[in-house]
């Protein structure tokens, strides 16, 4: 999260029901605008425009900059105006692709557009619960990629294997080896529903316990991502997956730190595409410092090696001090004084002591 440059004193709620707020506020790019007029003591006319984000004038936005959305940043802190920072690391801590959104989307939705960012198509991209929607995990299929993502609760209870049904494709079968077909699909929670013969619920040993009240077959609402949930937690099972993990935990959770380190735990600018602007710098500023610590520790390119030189005595491999000063780089070359009193370098440090 990085915290919008607004002031949300004086920021309320509509005031008003839902039902009033409903009739009075006007849709606009997302947004749901409430006008309202005011006369002075002069008889002035001002017009007051208060944005909200939701539908019923319950999370107010600042006029100013109304990019930045109402959000919590951890749990247990009031919510204010955000913006959401998405980026993409490689296993060294460089950001290689990025991206801000408003807070109130889904931290998921962002990836898709990263990875056409990305000048190598990944093949094990390792993500939090953030990132466990099921439309989510379709789109890296259809790439080729294999995620290693956790499942959520609610999904794992969703699936039937835990209740002793086994999923085969287009129908399940029961403990008792009956067989569920698939059925009619319900647009608003994106689940099929699986039904049974009524001759087989009938007759089966244990209807008592596995039937509902008042129901003569068995219904399993199944959700449509079922499958890639299924293949999901079996790859999750996998030891690759646990080193996976540790290395997200280390290196993107470093890469944000780094990043607010940077100050980019708040923005200086206002709306979207400027606060997107802000990330970039950040993001190149984190770069930069990454390569230059890898480059200190030696883990750059190789450069040519030295000749040796033998400070013992005369040696055809020495080199004389105008051979030696011409071969250092122009930042290093020891240049004389005005004084002439010897040559010194760049710095004012004498060539004794350097």
């Amino acid at each position: 999260m990085v915290k919008a440059n607004v002031n949300c004193y004086g920021l309320s709620r509509s005031g008003m029901t839902v039902a009033e707020f409903k009739e009075q506020a006007i849709k606009e790019n997302g947004l749901f605008v409430l006008a309202s007029s005011t006369v002075d003591d002069e008889g002035v006319e001002h017009q007051e425009v208060r944005p909200f984000q939701d539908s019923k004038g319950r999370l107010p936005l600042s006029p100013v900059d109304t990019g930045a959305r109402c959000r919590t940043a951890r749990p247990g802190k009031p919510s204010g105006l955000n913006y959401r920072e998405n980026v993409i690391t490689d296993r060294g801590g460089f950001i290689l692709a990025r991206g801000v959104t408003h807070a109130s989307k889904g931290e998921w939705k962002a990836v898709p557009q990263l990875l056409e960012q990305l000048p190598l198509q990944p093949v094990s991209p390792t993500g939090d619960t953030a990132y466990n929607a099921g439309e989510l995990r379709q789109i890296l299929e259809h790439r080729n990629i294999t995620a290693y993502i956790p499942i959520h609760p609610m999904q794992e209870s969703n699936m039937v294997s835990t209740q002793g049904f086994d999923y085969r494709g287009h129908h399940l079968v029961c403990p008792q080896g009956k067989i569920l077909s698939r059925g009619s699909f319900h647009n608003r929670g994106g689940a099929y529903q699986y039904v049974a013969r009524q001759k087989d619920c009938q007759a089966c040993p244990v209807k008592a316990g596995c039937l509902p009240p008042g129901q003569k077959r068995r219904y399993i609402g199944l959700i449509m991502y079922c499958p890639l949930h299924l293949r999901a937690r079996e790859r999750n099972r996998a030891a690759a997956c646990h080193r996976e993990h540790i290395y997200r935990r280390i290196v993107a959770e470093g890469t944000f730190a780094s990043l607010d380190r940077l100050s980019w735990a708040r923005s200086r600018l206002r709306g979207l595409w400027k606060v997107d602007c802000e990330g970039y710098m950040a993001a190149l500023a984190h770069n930069v410092l990454k390569m230059a610590r890898k480059l200190r520790h030696g883990m750059g390119t190789p450069g040519p090696a030295s000749p040796p030189v033998d400070i013992t005595g005369d040696s055809p491999n020495n080199l004389t001090d105008a051979e030696s000063d011409s071969a250092m780089p122009p930042r290093y070359r020891l240049r004389p004084t005005r004084t002439g009193k010897g040559l010194r370098s760049p710095s004012g440090r004498s060539r004794r002591h350097r």
